[in-house]
């Protein structure tokens, strides 16, 4: 690698090292060298100060861990929703085959088997359009008023001033200090019990700002299997990104 700044610098597979990935370089202001692995894209993350040939010593001491990193990569997304005629997606922990239906409006139908996605010209890309409408529609009529009421339970409900929604790419819900709840609507793709389980993690914070166990406690009186829940997500959220 040549010369370099703040920023990315990215090294193609099988380069001049032998080294057996491929992965990014972001130097920053940190004292440890770390190892980022994120949908079959490496990142090591180093400080200013680190040479190029201590990089690739430490990228060699890790390939191994790399590698499996990668496998579990590669198999998380070929659980991801595949929304092409006869595909699979996974909704509230079920299986399900997608139909694509020829119609003049946009409606997503759910049966036991079967996501039917109705609408004009549907492509996987159209397909996935429909469908995030449709989520978003459901999240913004059912997590609302949920959240309320838990905080009327809670008697914070003076602390919420909003709830809003976000894709993001990580998180499935976000409390500011404000008192403004943001929710993932992906989140609605998921179990009702682990819907709920958000609802009161993210109004849980209206109380406690923090993880302390005093928060925790907090959520265990209102949602006493959260943990179950929350060992759920980590399992199968791949699953749910669209």
């Amino acid at each position: 690698m040549t010369g370099h700044s703040e920023g990315s610098i990215v090294r193609e597979l099988q380069d001049k090292s032998n080294l057996p990935v491929g992965y990014s370089v972001v130097r920053g202001r940190r004292k440890t060298m770390a190892v980022h692995v994120r949908h079959q894209a490496v990142e090591v993350r180093v400080p200013f100060y680190v040479s190029q040939t201590q990089i690739q010593d430490f990228v060699y001491t890790h390939i191994p861990w790399i590698l499996r990193k990668l496998e579990h990569k590669a198999a998380q997304d070929s659980q991801r929703p595949d929304l092409c005629d006869g595909g699979t997606v996974y909704y509230k922990a079920r299986a399900l085959r997608v139909r694509l239906i020829p119609a003049m409006s946009e409606n997503v139908e759910i049966t036991d088997t079967e996501m039917r996605l109705h609408g004009r010209g549907l492509t996987p890309e159209r397909a996935s359009k429909v469908l995030q409408r449709w989520l978003l529609a459901q999240a913004r009529t059912v997590l609302p008023p949920r959240a309320e009421a838990l905080a009327a339970y809670l008697q914070v409900a003076g602390r919420l001033k909003e709830v809003v929604f976000r894709k993001t790419k990580s998180k499935w819900g976000h409390c500011t200090s404000t008192g403004r709840i943001q929710f993932n609507w992906l989140i609605m793709m998921a179990p009702d019990a682990v819907i709920d389980y958000m609802i009161c993690h993210e109004v849980g914070h209206l109380v406690h700002m923090n993880h302390s166990p005093k928060f925790w406690a907090l959520v265990e009186s209102v949602c006493p299997d959260y943990r179950r829940y929350v060992r759920w997500l980590r399992t199968h959220e791949h699953r749910l990104w669209l």
